[in-house]
């Protein structure tokens, strides 16, 4: 675990340096410690990637809203202060690499790689996607490309298939890519010390920390599913349409109750969500049970949340009524997706 917490904060000063800063690196090459920790964080994307994309995919019949979606996660190599190191790592010969491709995705399909570089989308390079877009602001600068060229690509796939053309191994070629509708959601790995997963009505951010704490890609999926659960049930703006204080103040009063009754609905719908995915729910409550046992008082056991005891018991509950349904298709239909009580 110590040596975990040594590559994040080697990861920590490669990445998040400013622009431009010079990096030591040993004479006979580069720095084996930011190798490895570039390596792991990719992993854990990948891990993530995967797991959003089947959790997005499989639930797709019960969203109101979808998204054409690729499977694809990509990475500008302009966020690393050291961009030589972060090629050299990740395999990039180009600005917009791909970081991870979902199993069962239209990228996979297609055959493209974790280390090919994305040069043009239909045609037009990915240099000519502008990243003026007034809903684009809201996103770090260093961000701002690839949520630029993700927000094309997203709207010229919703049209139909696109063609993508890539660098792989060196050698220009282009792609076809097949439309595949999704439930609405995009995922990253946030790179820090704590343990904490975050919705922000879009984005399910898990930082690298606590992505290193599960054992398995279940227990992994019970987080995920559990923060994209709000954003399908759009939590983020019902709070904001109540005024709710999601600040210190939303720890105390009205407004905390109100962020523990989406909590609730949030943990509730998860273990639909990853049994319609193929993860076991029977995951959450192991999860749970250990991280409440080792840190119940942590960011998880706020006075916005049910301590781990009662979040086992939610999801039991919502097991019982899983059981008492007969499946579609290997799929249960999510009573908060679908409006039944």
């Amino acid at each position: 675990m110590q040596n975990m917490i040594r590559i994040w904060f080697i990861f920590l000063a490669l990445t998040f340096a400013a622009p431009g800063t010079a990096q030591a690196a040993p004479a006979d090459g580069f720095d084996p410690d930011a190798i490895l920790a570039l390596k792991g964080l990719q992993l854990l994307d990948q891990r993530l990637n995967a797991i959003g994309y089947r959790l997005a995919s499989a639930n797709a019949p019960y969203c109101d809203q979808k998204i054409a979606t690729t499977g694809l996660l990509l990475n500008d190599i302009a966020q690393y202060a050291d961009e030589a190191t972060a090629r050299f790592a990740l395999g990039f010969d180009g600005s917009i690499g791909i970081t991870a491709v979902a199993p069962d995705s239209p990228a996979e399909t297609a055959k493209l790689s974790a280390g090919d570089t994305l040069l043009a989308v239909n045609n037009m390079s990915i240099d000519e996607i502008p990243v003026d877009d007034p809903q684009l602001s809201r996103e770090q600068p260093v961000y701002r490309k690839v949520a630029a060229i993700n927000r094309f690509l997203e709207q010229a796939l919703a049209e139909g298939g696109v063609q993508l053309t890539i660098s792989q191994n060196g050698l220009n070629r282009t792609v076809p890519i097949e439309q595949v509708l999704t439930c609405p959601g995009r995922f990253q790995i946030r790179v820090s010390a704590d343990r904490s997963a975050t919705a922000d009505g879009r984005m399910v951010s898990v930082s690298s920390r606590l992505a290193e704490y599960f054992l398995d890609d279940s227990e992994f999926a019970a987080v995920v599913a559990h923060e994209l659960a709000h954003n399908l049930l759009k939590h983020r703006d019902k709070l904001d349409a109540q005024g709710v204080n999601r600040g210190f103040f939303g720890q105390f009063g009205k407004s905390a109750g109100q962020i523990k009754d989406a909590e609730i609905e949030a943990d509730r719908l998860s273990v639909w969500l990853m049994a319609n995915a193929g993860y076991d729910p029977q995951a959450a409550i192991r999860f749970w049970t250990r991280y409440g046992r080792e840190h119940g008082k942590g960011i998880f056991s706020a006075s916005t949340h049910y301590r781990w005891k009662k979040r086992v018991k939610l999801f039991e509950e919502e097991l019982v009524k899983m059981a008492a349904i007969t499946p579609v298709d290997g799929k249960f239909a999510p009573p908060l997706l679908i409006g039944t009580d």
